[in-house]
């Protein structure tokens, strides 16, 4: 069975250098992640070796609604307004996960503002949009290119993430996505209003929440 761990958590932005800004004011280093091409979304990385947070953001509103990839941000922006929305684990055997939920494996990818195109393959995303309790499944093609891997040390001394916080309808249904337990660093609370609620990183200081 494929192993899975805690690798992403999205934060749906409206300005890119407005959140730029705020993650600068609390100590994190950002790094531009660029555009995904025909989606009309870019974004921020904020890497941590093992875990990235990725600030999302819509900058061609036309593009996105006309997006298969892109329409379900722009939807989950217009709906829930900005903020932590989205995350996602890394799976050791992606075909193996896509065939145990009956879903296709979809091969995306990402050109960086230095020209470098990242492509990764994904299973879930559509799904884990529409019903952010579900975590998306995510794997790389060039260890290299991993987002989380850049090198990147912050003012703040931040280490990775220490605990995401996801409301579900019930556990069961959680372990019935997941295929296996909630994996370490992810803390699984029950209620009526879905979705990651709130994100814990550690830091050299102590720990920091994001939401």
């Amino acid at each position: 069975m494929p192993v899975s761990r805690l690798v992403q958590a999205i934060i749906l932005v409206e300005d890119l250098n407005v959140a730029r800004q705020r993650m600068t004011a609390l100590g994190f280093a950002t790094e531009d992640g660029g555009r995904h091409p025909g989606r009309g979304t870019a974004n921020l990385i904020v890497p941590f070796g093992d875990e990235y947070l990725e600030l999302l953001a819509v900058v061609d509103a036309r593009e996105a609604r006309a997006s298969r990839q892109g329409r379900p941000v722009h939807d989950a922006l217009s709906r829930r307004g900005p903020g932590l929305a989205r995350w996602s684990l890394e799976s050791s055997d992606i075909e193996a996960t896509a065939g145990r939920l009956g879903l296709p494996v979809e091969r995306r990818q990402r050109i960086r503002p230095d020209a470098e195109t990242v492509h990764w393959r994904a299973v879930g995303v559509d799904e884990a949009w529409a019903q952010p309790w579900r975590c998306a499944f995510m794997a790389w093609d060039d260890p290299w290119l991993h987002p989380a891997r850049r090198g990147t040390s912050h003012p703040n001394g931040a280490l990775g993430f220490a605990a995401l916080e996801v409301s579900v309808p019930s556990e069961a249904e959680l372990v019935s996505w997941i295929g296996e337990g909630p994996p370490p660093k992810v803390e699984v609370r029950t209620g009526p209003d879905v979705g990651p609620g709130k994100l814990v990183v550690s830091t050299a200081s102590g720990q920091l929440e994001i939401d």
